[in-house]
């Protein structure tokens, strides 16, 4: 372990000692990185320069949100006197996907401005935008309409858990009995 070390260092040394070598070795490993990166699709960023256009990114909430309702009715209709239970939550909003994006400050007539592009990435064709944040959708509130509802007390054990499961205040569950 120590031989491979000094041969190494041996080499940083000479590398460094060699200016002439030293740019080589960067010039290789820019052209290995740039082959690298051609190869595998790159990641360009769309402008107004006529390149193929960044397909919007739509944010993934039927699934989740249906899977919440889905789950939110279980555990609901384990509570004790509730029976059967259906749930119907609605947003506020649908989500947001905040995008990575490239800025480069532009010149024009003596003034400065900034651009802002999306970076993107290129697979099978297509051009896709970078994600660097989800957002969830916001929780407007939520209808829950249960068998036992009739009871006071069931109502009020399933407004409470509601109100934990989806972190909102107690007038945005609305809790009915079924017919």
């Amino acid at each position: 372990m120590m031989g491979k070390r000094t041969i190494f260092g041996g080499f940083i040394e000479k590398l460094r000692d060699n200016k002439r070598l030293e740019m080589m070795v960067y010039a290789a490993l820019i052209a290995a990185a740039a082959v690298i990166f051609i190869a595998g699709g790159g990641i360009s960023c769309v402008g107004d320069r006529g390149e193929t256009p960044v397909r919007e990114p739509e944010p993934q909430t039927g699934a989740a949100e249906s899977e919440l309702e889905a789950r939110l009715e279980s555990i609901l209709s384990s509570i004790e006197g509730t029976g059967e239970v259906r749930v119907m939550i609605t947003y506020e909003n649908k989500g947001e996907l905040i995008p990575a994006e490239e800025s480069q400050d532009s010149e024009q007539n003596g003034s400065t401005s900034l651009v802002r592009r999306p970076v993107t990435v290129s697979s099978g064709g297509t051009q896709s935008p970078v994600v660097l944040e989800e957002l969830s959708p916001s929780i407007r509130g939520a209808i829950v309409v249960a068998q036992g509802a009739s009871d006071p007390r069931v109502r009020d054990r399933l407004r409470t858990a509601a109100m934990t499961v989806l972190g909102t205040s107690p007038e945005s569950i609305s809790v009915f009995p079924m017919k």
